[in-house]
């Protein structure tokens, strides 16, 4: 025995035969523990599908704009449920995308990729291939226009004015195609109901000529806009009123202003009120001779302006003479002056008729008498027919509350009150434009 153990080649046999039960105890451990983590594998691997996924196109966005590109895909994960819950919820790193990079513009089939999925998880993707288009991007300088909604739903008699708008210019970026299919850029505000100035920003949007929207960039998309809202409106004559008396041998000739008339704003109920402005009054006491006077103009109840602020009064007097008494001058009448006394008639030609109420938005036209000017026949005492004027009888024609198209309207005729008009025409025919009209 002793002989055997100390035989270098029985060493050999033994350790060899150790060596080899050592490698077959490992092997089979191996193998039972890799069929095990199999069999755990097999029990803990499920699939979840995402709808919905965006979808992130690289391409030089410098040179060029993407359309046609679905919003989105399904992505359906597989893997064990740790994996996946690690994929979707913590580290949310994964992405779906599509390369164009250095392509050119053209119609491009593209297939959609998954990239930052934890190893060990797989990716199905629907549809897996896009169908999208690549265009030259272009940048083009255009006008900018703002326009009003609603203009009818006004208050009544309110209007508005021209709209200031800021900027006038923007750059207009896309593709090249559309681009050249825009028919204008625009912002809209609604007016329904305003009484007052609109201060307001509005998003610009691009148009076709039919009035679909097409998607480009604006730069800048939002335009400052002030629309002014306009108050009622309404012009009328300026009648100057008298107190008190003149002083013995002074005779009233006449009083005119200047300006004629005078154009108040307010609500439309107390502006049909008014037919002439009464405001302005002249103390014929204090006048002595022909007199020129300025007098401020004040702002009658219920109305919130006036055009103008004082007016230009001339006041004509004439001297009657101071003869001695005489046999006509107690009460015997001469025959001469009975026949200035006695009533008689006088025509005047081509009076002018003057119209009221025309502003910058209503254009008024006299279609009948011909010309705008009418042959007036007044009645009175010799003496007053003798020293009337033609500029004393005004017919005035009030266009202020009328519509398009043509009108009837009474001739409002003012003339001095110790005459009277006889046979005088007292209706014009009259065609109104409105500046909607005339576009």
């Amino acid at each position: 025995m002793d002989k055997l153990l100390s035989s270098s080649w029985f060493v050999k046999i033994i350790a060899f035969l150790l060596a080899l039960m050592m490698y077959t105890i490992v092997t089979m451990e191996t193998q039972e523990e890799a069929a095990n983590n199999s069999i755990f594998s097999k029990m803990y691997t499920e699939s979840e599908t995402i709808e919905n996924v965006q979808i992130k196109p690289y391409f030089d966005d410098d040179q060029y704009v993407l359309t046609d590109m679905p919003s989105s895909v399904d992505l359906t994960l597989t893997g064990s449920s740790r994996l996946i819950t690690k994929a979707t919820k913590v580290d949310k790193e994964f992405e779906v995308y599509i390369d164009l990079t250095n392509m050119k513009p053209g119609n491009k089939r593209v297939k959609v990729q998954v990239q930052g999925l934890p190893e060990g998880v797989k990716a199905k993707i629907n549809p897996d291939y896009v169908d999208v288009i690549l265009h030259k991007k272009v940048t083009k300088e255009m006008n900018v226009n703002v326009d009003l909604k609603n203009k009818r739903k006004l208050p009544e008699g309110y209007t508005a004015g021209e709209v200031e708008f800021s900027p006038r210019t923007v750059n207009v970026t896309g593709a090249e195609g559309m681009i050249e299919q825009i028919s204008f850029i625009t912002g809209f505000v609604d007016v329904s109901d305003a009484d007052e100035t609109i201060q307001t920003k509005v998003p610009l949007r691009a148009y076709n000529q039919q009035g679909d929207i097409i998607d480009v960039q604006i730069n800048p998309g939002v335009a400052e806009v002030s629309v002014p809202i306009k108050k009622p409106k309404k012009t009328v004559p300026i009648s100057i009123e008298t107190k008190g008396e003149l002083e013995e041998g002074l005779t009233l000739q006449s009083i005119t202003s200047d300006p004629s008339e005078i154009t108040l704003t307010g609500t439309t109920t107390s502006l049909d009120k008014i037919d002439s402005f009464k405001g302005i009054t002249i103390d014929l006491s204090d006048i002595k001779k022909d007199t020129t006077l300025t007098v401020d103009v004040p702002v009658p109840d219920g109305i919130d302006d006036v055009s103008i602020k004082e007016v230009t009064v001339d006041v004509n007097v004439e001297e009657t003479g101071n003869e001695a008494e005489t046999e006509t001058e107690a009460g015997t009448e001469t025959e001469a002056e009975q026949e200035t006394d006695q009533e008689t008639t006088k025509t005047f030609s081509d009076v002018p008729l003057t119209l009221l109420g025309r502003d910058a938005d209503k254009q008024a036209t006299i279609l009948d008498p011909a010309d705008g000017v009418v042959d007036v026949t007044v009645r009175g005492k010799k003496s007053v027919l003798n020293s009337l004027k033609k500029s004393d009888l005004q017919g005035i024609v009030d266009v202020s509350s009328l519509d398009q198209g043509t009108h009837k309207v009474k001739i409002d005729w003012k003339n001095p009150g110790d005459v009277e008009l006889t046979g005088t025409v007292q209706e014009a025919s009259v065609e109104i434009q409105t500046e909607t009209s005339s576009q």
